[in-house]
């Protein structure tokens, strides 16, 4: 078991009243049952400082039944299980760091990178990246990717520092409470500058790798705006709904104006304009600090394969 840990506290105010600690980490710090659990298990895992004590360093160990008065201070820690964690070597590669505090990292992920490690690429992921980022700035932590975007995909990525952050980022993203939206360079002039794909999408039967509307798939909603028109395609912003696999892909296919450089759905456009992957970008992202409850908003830059295309 390492020995990191993220320390939380949260002193009694007058409205609370008297508060046992369990009541204290499971309204006030919002932890689990299993995590409650989890940090009894460590002799300075659930601590208090009383009101009354002078030394500001003074904490005694307390029972989760113990209850706190009004100016009471609660400290818990949650260790990092790092020996459980999933072995990634790290890999010493820049990184496009949009922001960063002790639970979490916000990363610009360039187009055509994987994020996990995986066949072909045990040591060129944006995990590898991460982890010898880490590893340089003395920092050990067990990955824990919020949300997903696929190889092609370029834009804001969020990696948790701990199980506690990562369990309310996800939250937040099941109850889309977070927003984020993309840029995508789609083929063609719009005649509808703005709309709201409701079609649902699910595997193709023969291509498992495929994505297709068809009435028996799951609900997938996209919203979307023409920001500027050229020639013979356009930069579109796009907002989802719903977060199905190459939700954005299908939907701009199935309107008649596939993504730039997408060879999967995509085939038939005669000119890519230089991209060569699917022109998708995750340009903004709007969520709340998971401990803090700050809200915070981030807007990556356009990647230079974009650029291009757009200055082409």
């Amino acid at each position: 078991m390492n020995s990191d840990f993220r320390e939380l506290k949260y002193t009694v105010r007058t409205e609370d009243g008297t508060m046992s600690a369990r009541d204290i980490m499971k309204q006030k710090m919002k932890l689990s049952s299993r995590e409650i659990t989890r940090c009894k298990l460590f002799e300075d895992g659930v601590m208090c400082h009383d009101a009354g004590d002078s030394d500001p360093l003074g904490k005694r160990a307390i029972f989760l039944k113990d209850e706190l008065m009004v100016g009471d201070t609660l400290y818990v820690r949650i260790y990092e299980d790092i020996d459980n964690g999933s072995e990634i070597i790290p890999s010493d590669h820049p990184l496009d760091i949009v922001y960063e505090d002790e639970d979490l990292i916000v990363i610009n992920k360039p187009g055509n990178m994987v994020v996990h490690p995986s066949y072909c690429h045990y040591t060129d992921s944006l995990s590898n990246y991460l982890a010898g980022y880490y590893k340089k700035t003395g920092q050990n932590h067990v990955m824990r990717v919020i949300g997903r975007l696929d190889r092609e995909t370029s834009g804001l990525l969020i990696f948790a520092k701990n199980r506690h952050s990562a369990a309310l980022l996800s939250d937040q993203c099941l109850n889309m409470s977070r927003r984020k939206e993309y840029v995508a360079l789609c083929e063609g002039v719009f005649e509808e500058k703005e709309g709201t794909v409701n079609e649902p999408i699910w595997e193709n039967p023969k291509e498992k790798m495929i994505r297709e509307v068809r009435p028996d798939g799951k609900e997938a909603i996209t919203h979307y705006k023409v920001e500027k028109q050229f020639e013979d395609f356009a930069m579109v912003r796009l907002v989802l709904d719903t977060g199905r696999t190459h939700q954005i892909r299908v939907h701009m296919s199935f309107l008649g104006h596939p993504l730039l450089g997408d060879s999967l759905y995509g085939k038939e456009i005669s000119n890519n304009h230089g991209m060569e992957r699917a022109a998708l970008h995750a340009a903004h992202l709007e969520f709340f600090q998971p401990i803090t409850g700050e809200a915070l908003a981030f807007e990556a830059k356009l990647p230079e394969d974009i650029c291009n295309a757009l200055n082409g």
